[in-house]
């Protein structure tokens, strides 16, 4: 009942003074508190902004929520820092929700944040009030981390730099997507998300630097307090992320556990962290990063002992190799089914990539503290920052050689949140046998897995027959794919950030791994006898298509040509009544490369001329399954 009740408190639409009950009403401008530190993009810099107030009709209103601000790119913008408080006059706008099937849903992703809305901020529609309202201890450890990552770009440069500011400060907007591709692919992408091993790692540097303080009076008292100051300093440094505050919290109940002399449980401490974190957002608990970042941290617990006790490594190199391997394997086998239902891939080498990381990633941030400790003493801060920078090109030209051997990963795994379930209820019956020794455990889980068998034996079956005609939703571009089983061809090459982002989720879940493209000015009978192309004419089984890519495209005979769907792209011009004249269809679909301004005098033809259309832009992927 009070995870409901706060639940409800934390709901940010459900709150009387939500901006939004405002701003509809003709609010003149905003009072804003920027919360976040600033993410360059292309174009536009991107903060997220706490609406404290709205101008109505000449009279403030106190408000609350969030929302996504985009300032149009120049030095002005470049000028805004953590905490300002800026009045701003913005059209807001809500978050789209996905406009492709099985698309990522950064809609719902930012809900979860208690964002709901963004708008552009063009450079003559803002000002600085000249108040700066952040917590004085986050703007602190803002400014720190804004002089370290400066000093990284200084000192190290490129991709290291970007790698180094990842691994030691949290920061990965600088990383090229190419980067977190290749780390995700070896398994190792928790070494540039800072989470627990980077804090656990920290948390006995710092106990060791530490040591000293013993030899005073109350100095183990004094030592503790420091040692959970500087974790929950760091915690701030890195941006106070979902896995660096469980880790802080639980490595500051084993520190004071440690200074009381009191046995702590580990399972215990992990479930107190999660509670004070859903106490103060339960809406994390849909968080992705929580769900892997917990249940790998309790796979650890559970399933390292035990994995552990199976071999004891007489060399101290071959005891520490059996250590990481073990510790590797419980991780990944408790998130693994949790990880393919969300990102349908799976590391092949993930064992031998993180036995060579894992020991890296501890030399790179002792490397990283020494660099950062000495890097106002000359000579010194050379040679730190030369192991370092060594350090990092080190790592990164590993995991990157690993993505050049055969079957380094698995990709195109798609499972549902049941199949996902019933792996967890496998794995947790299995571990329950291993245990009790009981066979009716064994017998339980195998009979599971076969039930996990049959879904997927159907899933096949079901792919093997679809037959999917696709036009989707990829900005500026025409994007058309014809799915027919497990094969699929398209009109014209995709695009490569189109297909990562929009496209190939939906692939995946119908079970296509590959494509072709249909080769132009040809007649050609593809698709198992299921596609028919002949130039911009196509017949997909009972299906008749013309693609209208251009004012030539249209026919020069003067009987009309009786189609179901004219897919119209961007380099048409001419009106509609003249597609009406060549042809008889029953729907118009206008594709994602044509521009709003068109699609608008075209809808307001269609409109008059009684003619059903489909926008791609605004109403999403057209999908029809035959």
């Amino acid at each position: 009942m009070a995870g409901y009740s706060i639940t409800l408190l934390k709901n940010p639409n459900a709150n009387i003074s939500y901006f939004d009950h405002y701003t509809a009403k003709g609010s003149d401008s905003l009072l804003v508190k920027i919360i976040s530190i600033p993410q360059e993009k292309e174009k536009t810099i991107k903060f997220t902004g706490e609406i404290t107030s709205v101008i109505v009709n000449g009279k403030k209103q106190a408000t609350s929520g969030k929302a996504l601000l985009y300032f149009e790119k120049d030095s002005v913008a470049g000028n805004i820092k953590y905490g300002d408080v800026l009045f701003i006059c913005a059209d807001m706008q809500p978050i789209q929700p996905p406009s492709n099937p099985d698309e990522f849903d950064y809609d719902n992703y930012l809900a979860l944040h208690g964002i709901n809305y963004e708008a552009y901020v063009r450079t003559h529609s803002y000002s600085f009030t000249g108040k700066n309202n952040a917590n004085s201890l986050l703007r602190f450890a803002n400014n720190c981390r804004e002089k370290l990552i400066a000093l990284l770009n200084d000192k190290i440069k490129g991709n290291e730099a970007a790698i180094g500011s990842a691994i030691l400060l949290g920061y990965r907007d600088d990383l090229s997507p190419s980067v977190i591709q290749q780390f995700a692919d070896s398994g190792t992408i928790h070494v540039i998300c800072v989470a627990g091993l980077h804090v656990g790692i920290l948390f006995w540097l710092l106990g060791w630097l530490l040591l000293p303080l013993e030899r005073l009076k109350r100095g183990k008292l004094i030592r503790t307090i420091i040692l959970v100051l500087m974790l929950w300093f760091y915690a701030m440094l890195t941006g106070l992320a979902t896995p660096v505050i469980r880790a802080t919290v639980m490595f500051s109940f084993l520190a004071i556990g440690r200074h009381l002399g009191k046995y702590t449980n580990s399972i215990n401490t992990l479930a107190a962290s999660a509670f004070l974190i859903l106490l103060l957002n339960p809406f994390t608990l849909a968080d992705t990063g929580f769900q892997l970042s917990y249940l790998a941290v309790l796979g650890i617990l559970l399933m390292y002992p035990l994995l552990n006790s199976l071999l004891d490594p007489r060399n101290l190199v071959l005891e520490k190799m059996w250590e990481i391997t073990c510790l590797s394997v419980s991780a990944q086998v408790a998130v693994v089914p949790l990880s393919i239902l969300y990102f349908h891939q799976f590391p092949n080498y993930f064992i031998f990539t993180n036995l060579l990381i894992v020991p890296l990633l501890s030399i790179v941030i002792y490397a990283g503290v020494l660099f950062f400790i000495t890097a106002s003493i000359p000579w010194v801060s050379v040679v730190t920052a030369w192991i370092l920078q060594k350090s990092l090109l080190f790592m990164n030209r590993l995991v990157k050689m690993g993505t050049h051997l055969p079957y380094f990963v698995t990709k195109g795994i798609n499972i549902s949140i049941a199949e996902a379930l019933l792996l967890y209820i496998i794995l947790a019956l299995l571990f329950a046998f291993i245990l009790n020794k009981k066979y009716h455990t064994l017998f339980t889980a195998l009979s599971c897995f076969i039930i996990f068998l049959s879904i997927r034996v159907s899933k096949d079956y079901i792919h093997s027959r679809q037959q999917i005609f696709a036009v989707y939703n990829t900005p500026k571009h025409s994007t058309v794919a014809f799915l027919s089983g497990k094969q699929c061809m398209t009109t014209q090459a995709i695009d490569s950030v189109d297909f990562s982002y929009h496209i190939q989720y939906h692939w995946w879940e119908k079970g296509i791994k590959k494509s072709s493209t249909i080769p132009t000015d040809t007649a050609a009978v593809m698709l198992a006898n299921h596609l028919y192309v002949y130039k911009n004419h196509t017949q997909f089984n009972d299906l008749k298509i013309i693609f209208i890519r251009n004012n030539l495209d249209l026919p020069d005979s003067s009987q009309k040509i009786k189609v179901q769907y004219l897919v119209l792209s961007s380099n048409y011009w001419l009106d509609i009544a003249a597609l009406q004249n060549a042809f008889i269809f029953d729907k118009l679909i206008f594709d994602s490369s044509v521009s709003a301004s068109r699609i608008k005098k075209w809808k307001d033809e269609c409109e008059q001329l009684h003619i059903s259309y489909y926008d791609v832009s605004t109403q999403g992927a057209f999908i029809e399954n035959i």
